[in-house]
Formats: structure tokens, C-alpha cells, sequence
């Protein structure tokens, strides 16, 4: 099927999957994943929602996916390398792949900020977690020295 109606993907409510300590928890987050619902597979895209309050990610940055945002409503403080830029409808981030920008979206406001965040599906990708003793390899979490934490379900 190639075409989707409105509202066809079901929202799902994400749940953070990073081993212990780093754990965002769940509730901060829910997306409908478009791409998936049509079999895509070179590429995802997914119109996420931020809750107020909530934070996306641990700071990360990706070896071999390019990441794209485009804001579609409300208003979410992008942080850089430790500097916060608030952007809003129609601002968009870009991540290249390999460059070392960490980086995370927080909801400092009072409503939902929803944005269409596309990636690229690389098997190859490592994404790296400065200041903190985590990688997510193609085969889960390891700490910095390679050694896996226990599996505890999908990617983040």
C-alpha cells in the first residue's frame, strides 16, 4: 500500500531502552512511524511527539546515519554540545553522519512540540554518547570498553 490516511499509524509510546543507569524512562515521547508502516527499509521517518518536560535522548551523535528534524508545531530547546537553541515551526536540524555534534531535543514548555524526524538505516551505524559510558553498536549496548550490558529490549 502506498497510501496512508491521516491518524492510519497508530501513535506508540516510547520507552526508554538504555541500559541502567542511563534509562530515560517512559512517557516523554510517542511517535507514529511512518516509514515502517509502509515497509521502507533504506530510510525511517517518524512524526514525533515531545511531551512537555521530556527529553528525546541521552546526547548522542551518529558514526555512519544522517538524522533530519522539521518542526511542525510547538517549540523544543535543541541542545549542541551543551548549547540550547529554541526553535519552532518550520526551523529543522541536520546531522551528518561522522561529525561529532552530540546532541538531544528537551520540551521546556507547557504543550507538545511535534516534528517529523527522518533517518537514514545504515546496520553499520555506532551512535556514540559522550560523557557517558555507552555506545549503541549494531549488536547492542556495550560500555566504551566493548563489554555489552545485559540486553534489555530495542534501541533508543
Amino acid at each position: 500500500m502506498a497510501i496512508f490516511t491521516k491518524d492510519s499509524v497508530p501513535a506508540t509510546k516510547a520507552v526508554s531502552y538504555y541500559p541502567d543507569p542511563y534509562s530515560l524512562g517512559a512517557g516523554n515521547l510517542s511517535f507514529r512511524h511512518l516509514t515502517d508502516a509502509g515497509g521502507l527499509t533504506q530510510y525511517g521517518a517518524a512524526v514525533e511527539t515531545l511531551h512537555p518536560g521530556g527529553q528525546s535522548s541521552q546526547m548522542h551523535w551518529e558514526s555512519e546515519e544522517d538524522e533530519f528534524l522539521y518542526m511542525l508545531s510547538g517549540a523544543l530547546t535543541v541542545i549542541e554540545d551543551d548549547m540550547p537553541t529554541i526553535i519552532g515551526p518550520g526551523d529543522f536540524c541536520c546531522w551528518k553522519a561522522g561529525v561529532p555534534v552530540a546532541h538531544t531535543l528537551k520540551n521546556h514548555t507547557d504543550a507538545a512540540a511535534v516534528y517529523l524526524i527522518v533517518g537514514s538505516r545504515r546496520p553499520d551505524n555506532i551512535t556514540h554518547y559522550p560523557g557517558l559510558d555507552l555506545l549503541a553498536t549494531p549488536l547492542g549496548y556495550t560500555h566504551l570498553d566493548g563489554t555489552p550490558y545485559p540486553t534489555m529490549g530495542e534501541k533508543t
